[in-house]
């Protein structure tokens, strides 16, 4: 590795460390602003992102890592808050299907539409295409490795007190 490479890949690292940490923080307001705790942000993340713009209890346990009791307590703080509402998938009356609600989802746009935007518009400003399809291959690359580490974290014991 020559020594150029390796300059760019500490100032990588650090730039990574700040973003990571930024992203935490940013994390941790919208929790103080929602009202919710940071397992109940995350649900709510992943039920607003839902493909389908639906989701079920299990898809949420097996995300957050949680049991499906674990997973209940968290839908029932959202929906005494107004964000998620449940009701009996429309073809399997087994299942139960988890919504976003407007309330959440206007809160949700308040809070990061201004960052999403500026954002946008400096990726537009900053980057030509083909810059921005590396940008999106490497975070994409990124988000697979911290899935498989999160993974492989969630099968190891806790440290001994």
């Amino acid at each position: 590795m020559t020594t150029e490479l390796r300059r760019m890949a500490v100032v990588l690292q650090r730039t990574l460390e700040s973003f990571h940490g930024s992203a935490n923080d940013l994390a941790r307001e919208l929790v103080r602003v929602l009202g919710v705790n940071q397992t109940d942000r995350r649900a709510l993340e992943l039920i607003l992102l839902a493909e389908e713009k639906a989701t079920t209890p299990g898809f949420l346990a097996e995300r957050l890592g949680l049991t499906a009791a674990g997973t209940t307590i968290v839908l029932n703080r959202l929906e005494k808050l107004g964000y998620v509402s449940r009701s009996l998938h429309p073809t399997d009356r087994r299942r139960v299907i988890v919504l976003g609600t407007e309330l959440a989802a206007r809160r949700i746009s308040e809070l990061f539409s201004p960052l999403l935007n500026q954002g946008g518009k400096m990726l537009l400003s900053c980057y030509n295409a083909p810059e921005i399809a590396l940008i999106v291959d490497y975070l994409t690359r990124a988000d697979e490795l911290q899935q498989a580490h999160l993974n492989r974290m969630r099968g190891l014991d806790p440290f001994p007190q």
